[in-house]
């Protein structure tokens, strides 16, 4: 897992308008409860390396267009996955294969080392959303 130094951090908004905004780009909400949770957008076309905006609920609860959330500090991240045949869970996973197939297998590697070019994709979009939100 990589931070990324953002002014996006702190900075609040509506929920339903940030969610609309961020699935423009491809963000998906992700491992949320009303409190607070995630938009992640898959950087890799495996599934495996994600840029994720932590939010916590201010005001309200999540599932409601108008409660106030924040921004915490972005970072990306790597799930490492196994590759080849899962016989066990009847489906072959491969380079076409996706996180969201195997939403059930536990990542190998929960916190892999992420490479310079996937850090360097995420700033330039944190740096774009710190120009629509911050």
């Amino acid at each position: 897992m990589k931070t990324i130094q953002s002014s996006l951090t702190g900075v609040q908004g509506a929920f339903g308008y940030i969610r609309d905004s961020l699935q423009q780009d491809g963000f998906t909400l992700a491992n949320w409860e009303y409190d607070g949770g995630y938009f992640d957008k898959e950087l890799d076309d495996k599934g495996m390396v994600f840029l994720r905006l932590p939010i916590e609920v201010k005001h309200g609860k999540l599932d409601d267009t108008d409660a106030r959330i924040e921004f915490g500090t972005p970072f990306v991240l790597k799930h490492v996955y196994r590759t080849g045949v899962e016989n066990h869970i009847g489906y072959a996973a491969g380079p076409v294969a996706s996180a969201m197939m195997n939403q059930f297998q536990e990542p190998v590697d929960k916190d892999a080392q992420v490479d310079d070019q996937w850090v360097q994709q995420a700033t330039d979009i944190v740096r774009r959303l710190e120009q629509r939100f911050a």
